[in-house]
């Protein structure tokens, strides 16, 4: 029979190698340890000093921002508007920058996690081995315990060893059950912020093509100012008083068009509904502008009217519905565009063309060819533009309306 010095000696060993797991480590190699360490904090510091760098360009962009509402709260003018423009661009690339910056970020906390992970799965499974070899040493101690109260013992002293020995060890026991659940969740937390982080990584990108995207617009429109007017208030402020003298003819004009023409347009109509437009190009880069919306470079002049589908320089452009061409014409702001007159009230604009295939009075119908898309500033009927695009607008009773209620889902 073992001695009870002796099996003191067993049962501290053992208990020794549970409080160890409780703890949180497990006894591996030194060296291995801390190379793991070491590359924890190089990446704790990188991230530190990344977010530095961010915040120290959101302050930046921060300022810019403070500039832009300044200059818009300003009077209009051809001095005004540039500078407005050119801290626009300022600011979007400073946001494409911070946006990079927090991509670099951002991988570098997925690394970061993913050693830390491999150290929490390690350890998980260093404690799932302790249970195991303590409920084996406790099956032992209990057989054995078993056996001596069956066929006796020198002693009852050495029962009741045996008895505290197991309470022990149960107490331990539970402490390392515990400790394994601990592991378990702190994993299963570790592997949620994982993917949470590859998520926001998914998010970084597509925001990052729109900075690039709002850029471009910036950049366009400031060249199209600048063709547009030379830098003389006087041709900015005659501009200013043309576009504005446009929109109000458009909404007048395109009411008694409407009126005119509707009893004239066919209803033989593929999709029975007139109200329903198509698509004039496909839009397979989304929209580069919504109705009214807030982000367009000359927001501060005039409303965004309807909607921009950027296409590039002279591809095709079909008309949305069967209808009436009203005219096609050449204006400051639109440059070379095409008004049809469609059934219940409809009307589409298809602006900054760099041909037209139309001519007043005439029939399209749905999917017909009425001109090619254009908008490169500098270019022959790019009028005020942004860059590459077609701007479609659709009128209802001569006023502007959003031409996302009416065209079919994509």
């Amino acid at each position: 029979m073992r001695s009870a010095k002796g099996r003191g000696f067993f049962v501290g060993a053992v208990l020794i190698f549970c409080i160890c797991m409780v703890g949180g480590f497990y006894v591996s190699p030194l060296w291995a340890q801390e190379d793991v360490s070491a590359e924890i904090n190089d990446l704790n510091q990188d991230i530190k000093t990344k977010q530095e760098d961010i915040d120290y360009l959101n302050q930046k962009i921060e300022a810019y921002s403070q500039k832009i509402r300044q200059k818009e709260s300003e009077k209009v003018s051809i001095q005004n508007e540039m500078e407005l423009l050119e801290n626009r661009m300022a600011k979007a690339k400073l946001d494409i920058e911070a946006t990079n910056e927090e991509i670099d970020l951002v991988n570098t906390q997925i690394v970061l996690l993913e050693k830390q992970l491999t150290v929490l799965e390690q350890q998980w499974e260093d404690q799932k081995m302790v249970l195991k070899e303590v409920l084996q040493s406790m099956q032992v101690q209990d057989n054995k315990l078993s056996l001596e109260v069956y066929f006796g013992s020198q002693s009852f002293s050495d029962i009741f060893d045996h008895l505290r020995y197991l309470e022990d060890m149960n107490r331990d026991l539970k402490d390392s059950l515990e400790a394994t659940q601990t592991s378990k969740n702190q994993v299963v937390s570790a592997k949620t912020i994982q993917q949470t982080k590859r998520e926001q990584l998914d998010q970084l990108g597509e925001d990052l093509v729109q900075q690039f995207v709002a850029l471009e617009k910036e950049s366009y429109a400031k060249d199209s100012l600048l063709l547009a007017t030379a830098r003389s208030e006087t041709q900015f402020q005659e501009l200013l008083k043309e576009v504005q003298q446009e929109q109000q003819y458009l909404n007048y004009e395109v009411s008694l068009l409407q009126k005119e023409m509707e009893s004239r347009i066919t209803q033989n109509d593929e999709y029975g509904d007139n109200t329903v437009l198509s698509w004039p190009v496909d839009p397979v880069r989304g929209l580069s502008a919504t109705f009214h919306d807030p982000t367009y470079p000359f927001r501060h002049l005039f409303e965004h009217s309807g909607i921009d589908i950027p296409a590039g320089q002279g591809t095709p452009l079909k008309a949305a519905a069967p209808g009436y061409v009203a005219w096609t014409r050449l204006g400051n702001m639109y440059g070379n565009y095409v008004m049809i007159i469609h059934a219940n009230g409809i009307a589409t604009l298809y602006a900054h063309m760099s041909g037209i295939e139309v001519t007043a009075d005439q029939f399209v119908s749905r999917g017909d060819i009425i001109g090619y898309t254009g908008g490169m500033p500098g270019t022959q009927g790019a009028g005020l533009s942004t860059g590459p695009h077609l701007h479609f607008e659709v009128r209802l009773n001569g006023i502007p309306v959003d031409p996302m209620t009416y065209l079919l889902s994509y």
